[in-house]
């Protein structure tokens, strides 16, 4: 969300552990202060620091964790044997238990020996989403990383993402827990906040999307509830997109609280139905979801809950003491 976004704000995912951003790492390059000063100012080991002013000011992202040997190399006999991936992993960790599938796949890629599977030859190519009306609200749930809550203990929750199929509309609201309870209450929340009337809801099959308690109110509601099929795009990839962005621009800058993080991505919310995309053709999910209620009145609902004008207000407060925090001395 580029309105949110300080200024050299990180844009690529960064290690969920990772205890400096690039910016900072950037200053850390620059600074010609002893790497001990640094070290205390950052919360770093001395080590840290002098890893990133050896890299320097244009080499701060973090680096892939794969090596750069592999554990052993493919003689000529191991080349001509024609096992599938699953039935080689089965084999080869009886004498090299330390590899898993991924190594074994890996290891073959580098060999050149990866051959593409039915499935592989048989895939249709890419195409766009299929045209939907409104009312096609696909919800899912994101895990979102440890914060301090109002009692000052450090815990993970949840993000339940509500996204129009036809508009691309979202509403977003954080839960403690992925249940189905939390589901229910999420469903109730959109339900007033969106301004159109629901009657479609895909979810893919989460436990908590599954349980009865989520189904009766989507009968109570008259809300037709579906599920989609597992690991396919074709399906939920539109939210799963969507989940990647708030991962990039929402959750890349460097909060304390749950309490930021909810008004942060209040604000979110805001600019993203506000920003125009690609997707529709330059328009934002505010303006096209306007002109289809425009062209269906029966559509639209009486009563909506209206949002919060300061929401973006808000999120820029707290981004920008998020910023002064990173960087005390700008």
């Amino acid at each position: 969300m580029a309105l949110l976004l300080p200024e050299g704000a990180l844009t690529h995912a960064i290690h969920p552990n990772a205890r400096t951003t690039p910016a900072v790492r950037a200053e850390i390059a620059r600074s010609p202060e002893p790497s001990g000063v640094l070290a205390k100012r950052y919360g770093v080991s001395a080590e840290t620091i002098r890893k990133w002013r050896k890299r320097g000011p244009h080499d701060c992202q973090d680096r892939s964790a794969r090596p750069h040997k592999l554990p052993w190399k493919a003689s000529e006999e191991e080349r001509a044997t024609g096992f599938p991936l699953d039935e080689l992993t089965f084999i080869v960790s009886h004498f090299l238990p330390h590899l898993n599938r991924d190594a074994v796949d890996c290891i073959l890629k580098a060999e050149g020996l990866n051959r593409p599977t039915p499935a592989d030859r048989t895939r249709k190519p890419h195409s766009s989403f299929k045209d939907y009306e409104v009312g096609f609200v696909h919800l899912d749930v994101k895990h979102l990383p440890k914060l301090r809550d109002r009692d000052g203990i450090t815990r993970k929750r949840c993000l339940y993402v509500a996204i129009d199929c036809a508009s691309r509309f979202v509403h977003l609201a954080v839960k403690d827990d992925e249940t189905a309870a939390s589901a229910v209450a999420f469903l109730e929340e959109a339900l007033a906040a969106l301004p159109f009337r629901v009657t479609h809801v895909p979810t893919d099959r989460g436990s908590c999307f599954t349980a009865d308690g989520f189904e009766n109110p989507c009968r109570q509601h008259k809300i037709e509830h579906c599920t989609t099929r597992p690991s396919t795009l074709r399906t939920n990839g539109m939210v799963e997109r969507f989940n990647g962005r708030v991962q990039r621009e929402g959750l890349g800058i460097m909060l304390y609280s749950h309490r930021d993080l909810e008004t942060v991505l209040a604000g979110f919310t805001a600019a993203d139905n506000g920003r125009r995309q690609r997707a529709l053709k330059g328009r934002s999910p505010d303006l096209v979801l306007r002109e289809q209620l425009k062209a269906k009145p029966e559509l639209a609902k009486p009563v909506t809950k209206p949002p919060d004008p300061d929401a973006l207000p808000k999120a820029l407060q707290v981004v920008a003491a998020a910023k002064e925090v990173a960087h005390p001395d700008n």
